[in-house]
C-alpha cells in the first residue's frame, strides 16, 4: 500500500532553522509545504532517516490513515481560523504542481494516495461545507466593505482571485499586481475591473485589500500615492507585521482591519459548527482508514500476492 509519511510542525519555525549550513543544504529539494500556520514535510519511510537532524520533539510523525486524515482535515479547512476556507487547498495544489515540475515521484499523477486526497477534499467540500456561513475571506470582505463603492486589491494569486468575485458588484474594482496576465480572464469578465502593475498606477479604491505578501514599506508606498485614499485597509497577510502602528503614525484617517480581527469576529460562528466539524473529522478518518485497508484486484499482475 501507500508509503506516505508526514512530519507535521505547527509552528512558525522552518525545518532547518538554527542548523549548520551543511544540514540546511540537505533540505533544498525536500518536499516541504508551508502555510502561515504549519509546516509539513512529505517523505517515505525509507527517507525519514535522512531528516533525523531536523525533526524536533514537538513535531508529529504521522503514517497511513493518520497522515491522510490530518491532511484531509487541513485541506478541507477544518483547521483554519475561517472554517472551510479554500485558500489552503489552492496553496496545496500549487505545491503539488511545483513538486511535479521537480520530478518528485511522490506527487506523480499515478500516486493513488494523492488521487484519493484531491477527490475526497472536493467531495467533502461540496457535500458538507457549502453554505456554512461567513466562512470565506470574500464573504467577510463583502460585508465589511458594503458601503464602499471603489476597491483596490493587491495581488493576483489564488487568494485575490477567490475574493474578487465577491466584490464584483462594486462600482469600480482595481487590481494591483506583478503579473497582469494572471488577471486577464477576470478583466475580460468584469467591465468594472482595471488591472495595473504596482509601479504604473495610483491606488484608486476607497478600500485596499492586501492579498499578497507585500512588505509594510511597500504598502505604505502604495498608500502614499493618494492624499486621502484609501480610507480602509484590509490586511489578509498571515505573517507578523507592524502595519497597524505605521498606519496609525502616517495615515491616522485610515481604518485598518487585520487578519486577527477577521478571525476574532467569526469565533462565535465557529462554536456553532464545532459539532459538525467533529463528526466530519471522524468521517474523514474512517474514509482514510478504508482507503488504506482497501483490497485491489489486479488480474494482469502479481502485485497483491507479492506485497
Amino acid at each position: 500500500m501507500e508509503d506516505i509519511l508526514l512530519v507535521h510542525r505547527k509552528s512558525n519555525l522552518n525545518f532547518g532553522d538554527g542548523l549548520a549550513p551543511e544540514f540546511s543544504a540537505s533540505l533544498q529539494d525536500a518536499a516541504i509545504w508551508k502555510t502561515c500556520l504549519r509546516k509539513i514535510l512529505f517523505c517515505t519511510e525509507t527517507e525519514l532517516n535522512n531528516y533525523s537532524d531536523i525533526i524536533q520533539k514537538e513535531d508529529h510523525i504521522l503514517r497511513g490513515e493518520a497522515a491522510l486524515s490530518l491532511l484531509l482535515e487541513i485541506l478541507c479547512g477544518l483547521h483554519s481560523p475561517i472554517v472551510g476556507e479554500t485558500e489552503v487547498f489552492g496553496q496545496f495544489k500549487n505545491f503539488i504542481e511545483s513538486r511535479k515540475q521537480m520530478g518528485d515521484t511522490l506527487f506523480a499523477d499515478h500516486q493513488k494516495w494523492l488521487q484519493f486526497i484531491l477527490a475526497e477534499v472536493k467531495k467533502t467540500r461540496a457535500e458538507h461545507l457549502v453554505g456554512i456561513g461567513s466562512q470565506s475571506y470574500g464573504s467577510l470582505l463583502r460585508r465589511y466593505a458594503k458601503d464602499v463603492e471603489e476597491i483596490t486589491i493587491c495581488g493576483s494569486g489564488h487568494l485575490a482571485q477567490e475574493i474578487l468575485p465577491w466584490l464584483a458588484h462594486k462600482k469600480s474594482m482595481q487590481v494591483l499586481c506583478r503579473e497582469v496576465s494572471k488577471m486577464e480572464a477576470f478583466a475580460a469578465k468584469y467591465e468594472n475591473l482595471q488591472v495595473n502593475t504596482y509601479n504604473d498606477s495610483y491606488v484608486h479604491g476607497e478600500a485596499m485589500v492586501i492579498a499578497a505578501p507585500l512588505t509594510d514599506t511597500r504598502i505604505l508606498e502604495l498608500m502614499s500615492r493618494q492624499d486621502t485614499r484609501p480610507k480602509y485597509v484590509f490586511d489578509l497577510r498571515g505573517e507578523e507585521n507592524s502595519l497597524a502602528t505605521l498606519i496609525a503614525e502616517k495615515f491616522p484617517h485610515v481604518t485598518l482591519m487585520g487578519l486577527h480581527q477577521f478571525f476574532a469576529e467569526i469565533e462565535e460562528n465557529k462554536k456553532e459548527t464545532d459539532h459538525k466539524i467533529l463528526a466530519l473529522k471522524q468521517s474523514l478518518l474512517d474514509k482514510a482508514l478504508a482507503f488504506m485497508q482497501r483490497t485491489e484486484l489486479r488480474p494482469l499482475g502479481w502485485d497483491d500476492l507479492c506485497a
